[in-house]
């Protein structure tokens, strides 16, 4: 590969560089004094950078590059500090592999260089596909293993264990398993390219696993960094690097912690929860499920209620009058539980005046009779309101 780089450098007098496809760099030439900021950086942190990788992506270079059949020209991007860029995308049996970046304008390279940098570029795929080859195998051999013991009872820890160690891998001594879900189709190929930048560029033992969709990562610990931390940390650059909007763009769940290989399906399991409750309860929620509090508990009883055909009657009366008259009484009865029935506090977070909340929680009185001077009653009152929105979101899915 090095060779490779270093002939082309030498025919075309231009630096050549070619990256794997998660940009981590595999071969570089020598360069003149006209290399730019962003060649530069790549080169002492051995990857590109993580802003270099979105802007890209989110500009729809990446996109262009890795659908185009032979070399694209990228002009100067003064917002990442990158010159000029001829480059091919690596291919070989239709799988991308990396790509070969020359900083050069395609102005001014020749029908003959051109044709010379695709050649370069075949070789180079060629090479990648039978070095990576096997390890990309591997890989798929390991999340296939790992997606088996999730779904199927009839795989023990011992057969896991066995195979595992036929294929060389080191399950962690402690873990937690991660579920992505992307809302937005378009973003997920993106996405999954980043997330594998990113579990690459983390110091931490990660499977990430993006066979099929929502994607899995199984996280282990660090010395220092418990897999909670981990995870944290990467929804952070998440959507500081990558600009996604968690909760709205992606979804993300998290299992408990757990030592164990067979502790790793209730760990899925959980960060599945998680997921469910983010696309039925349609607000903000944790991303742990340790941290889901009483929300652990609504599919259940959810389930209870459907099998007695429970209603509360006070509920619904406002539904019903919410509806008929525009008001607003579900939630405004929700929020006011929510504050312990401080007045000041429920005014603030519903934006209005304490006599306007006043008057409304007068009105609800009047319409029906709410037990909210009884603490058991209040929150098994303040339950059946989350399983109301619950089960309107179950049956608006079930609809669609």
């Amino acid at each position: 590969m090095h060779k490779l780089v270093d002939q082309l450098f030498f025919e075309l007098q231009r630096p050549v560089t070619i990256e794997s496809r998660d940009f981590e760099l595999l071969a570089y030439s020598g360069h003149h004094d006209e290399t730019d900021e962003v060649r530069m950086r790549t080169i002492l942190s051995k990857r590109a950078s993580a802003h270099v990788f979105h802007y890209l992506h989110e500009h729809g270079w990446m996109q262009k590059i890795e659908q185009a059949d032979g070399v694209v020209s990228i002009p100067p991007l003064p917002e990442i500090d990158l010159g000029a860029r001829a480059v091919v995308c690596l291919k070989h049996a239709g799988k991308v592999y990396g790509y070969l970046w020359v900083q050069a304008a395609f102005h001014d390279l020749t029908d003959e260089q051109r044709r010379r940098i695709e050649e370069v570029a075949k070789e180079a795929a060629q090479i990648l596909h039978e070095q990576m080859g096997k390890t990309y195998k591997r890989q798929e051999e390991v999340h296939d293993l790992f997606l088996r013991f999730i779904q199927y009872r009839d795989m023990s820890e011992r057969d896991v264990q066995m195979e595992l160690q036929l294929l060389g891998v080191t399950f962690p001594s402690r873990f937690a398993v991660v579920v992505v879900y992307v809302e937005n189709d378009r973003r997920k190929d993106d996405i999954q390219q980043y997330m594998t930048w990113m579990t690459k560029a983390t110091h931490a033992p990660i499977f990430f696993i993006y066979h099929n969709h929502p994607f899995l990562l199984i996280v282990g610990e660090t010395p220092t960094q418990r897999p909670i931390d981990v995870v944290n940390m990467m929804i952070t650059k998440l959507q500081q690097d990558f600009h996604c909007r968690i909760d709205h763009d992606v979804l993300v769940g998290i299992g408990n912690e757990y030592s164990g290989l067979q502790k790793l399906r209730d760990s899925y399991k959980e960060a599945m929860e998680v997921i469910h409750l983010k696309k039925n309860m349609d607000e903000p929620l944790p991303h742990a499920y340790c941290d889901l509090g009483i929300y652990r508990i609504v599919p259940f009883i959810y389930e209870q209620y459907k099998q007695r055909r429970y209603k509360n009657e006070a509920i619904t009366k406002l539904k019903k009058h919410d509806e008929q008259h525009g008001t607003d009484f579900l939630h405004t009865l929700r929020t006011y539980i929510q504050h312990d029935c401080n007045m000041k506090q429920t005014a603030e977070s519903l934006y209005i005046h304490p006599n306007t909340l006043h008057y409304r929680l007068k009105r609800m009185q009047s319409i029906t009779t709410l037990p909210l001077h009884d603490f058991e009653q209040r929150m098994m009152l303040y339950i059946d309101l989350l399983l109301y929105k619950y089960k309107e979101s179950i049956v608006d899915e079930q609809q669609k």
